[in-house]
């Protein structure tokens, strides 16, 4: 989606498309039926980007959440903005009171422009008069008086995306960890049967972590947002591990995600402001210190990713990003063909181990016990479907007795989520026309 300007004409073109369509929905309606109109306040003269496209599919998916009975819809997304119109078997008054409420339920709601008509095409008014975006005040007061000028007003609003787009996608960030936690069974792993082969970790414990983690990841996103770059990143990088450890007593559980998702996030803010690619992004940061960070790991190899590298040049995350994220693409893509499985994340979990040169297994079994696990899994992927779970619940079994935790493929797990989730939100943005 590339943003463009508008101009006056492109504008009340727009108008005249869309009092046409709502008067060709209009002499569908019914008596007692009503017309709902969504679109988005936005000042200025580019109107339709990313940031306000990601808003408004939220406002729909939450209109859609309050049932109420439609009798047909059009959407049209194009450079004046994306605008929804909806025919619903609903009294007009209730359904205008609702969404009043949600256009005040979250700071970016602000923004949400939803109309309601009745059934001879009469606009209802709000109950409780808009606020200014700048000062708070009466909107309309500041609008006749012009109080603010149009930099102002531009800057609120972009304020309010930018943060909506860092809630979203860092809630999102967090989803993607708790579904990856909640996968079963998960191989050596911690997951709703077992603790796996860890001692020191079990759900809740994942759960305080991961809970400890949105912050950061709201972080991430902004940075991107700016594209402020590496230094900024790591700094945050930095104190999320201490809120991690703070969460956690002192345990190592998402020290990789910490890395991981938050450049795979910077890298998504920064193709929401500035277009492009989210992963091409988030490797372009990565390589420019990526070889500072592994010689850093060969010289005085502090953690237990960093001995791995040294003793077998298995590059762990580092590698991974600066690669582009292969395999955190391979679990998206494995997700998606599992899609009509009854526990996909599974399957796809054994899909990535087969094949992931994991770092944790090398720690903790060595070339042996990473070969033991590549070859297990390989040969549960060649199973009938039916058969992997049981199968994986067995390899459970094994790989706790032999203390292997294929951690590394647990955190492509998780990022394949985030990635697949990142895939269903940005396919609208790349959209131009009616639907």
């Amino acid at each position: 989606m590339k943003p463009s300007s508008v101009t006056l004409t492109d504008m009340l073109d727009a108008r005249e498309r869309r009092a046409q369509a709502q008067n060709d929905l209009l002499r569908q309606a019914g008596p007692t039926d009503c017309l709902v109109s969504l679109s988005l306040n936005i000042a200025g003269d580019v109107k339709r980007t990313p940031k306000t496209r990601l808003l408004f599919d939220a406002g729909l998916r939450a209109f859609d959440s309050f049932g109420f009975p439609e009798a047909a819809r059009t959407v049209r997304d194009g450079i004046t903005g994306t605008e929804a119109l909806i025919l619903l078997h609903a009294d007009a008054h209730a359904v205008k009171e609702t969404l009043e409420r949600l256009e005040d339920a979250f700071p970016a709601a602000r923004l949400y422009d939803f109309d309601v008509l009745n059934a001879k095409g009469e606009k209802l008014s709000r109950s409780v008069p808009r606020r200014c975006l700048v000062c708070d005040g009466p909107a309309a007061v500041c609008a006749r008086s012009r109080t603010h000028g149009l930099d102002a007003i531009k800057a609120a609003t972009e304020a309010l995306l930018d943060e909506f787009c860092a809630d979203t996608l860092a809630l999102t960030a967090h989803a993607a960890l708790e579904r990856e936690l909640y996968t079963t069974p998960k191989p050596g792993l911690v997951d709703l049967h077992s603790c796996g082969a860890h001692t020191d970790m079990d759900v809740p414990l994942f759960l305080k972590s991961a809970a400890a983690l949105v912050p950061y990841f709201k972080t991430a996103v902004r940075l991107g947002l700016k594209d402020a770059g590496m230094t900024p990143l790591k700094d945050a990088g930095l104190a999320a591990e201490r809120a991690m450890f703070a969460a956690t007593n002192g345990v190592n559980t998402h020290k990789g995600m910490i890395y991981s998702m938050g450049l795979l996030l910077y890298g998504t803010g920064k193709a929401l402001s500035f277009g492009g690619d989210a992963v091409a992004h988030a490797s372009a940061l990565a390589r420019e210190d990526a070889e500072v960070r592994l010689s850093a790991a060969e010289a005085s190899p502090a953690t237990n990713g960093a001995k791995v590298y040294r003793a077998y040049r298995v590059r762990g995350a580092v590698g991974e990003v600066a690669d582009g994220f292969f395999h955190a693409r391979y679990a998206a893509d494995r997700l998606k063909a599992h899609g009509q499985s009854t526990n996909p994340g599974a399957l796809a979990l054994c899909d990535v181990m087969a094949v992931l040169d994991d770092t944790n297994l090398l720690h903790r079994g060595g070339p042996e016990g990473l070969a033991f696990a590549k070859r297990s899994a390989r040969e549960i992927c060649m199973l009938p479907e039916g058969e992997r779970v049981r199968a994986l619940e067995a390899l459970d079994r094994e790989m706790t007795a032999r203390n292997l935790s294929p951690g590394g493929a647990a955190d492509m797990l998780a990022l394949g989520f985030l990635l697949d989730a990142w895939r269903t939100l940005s396919e609208h943005l790349k959209m131009g026309n009616a639907v």
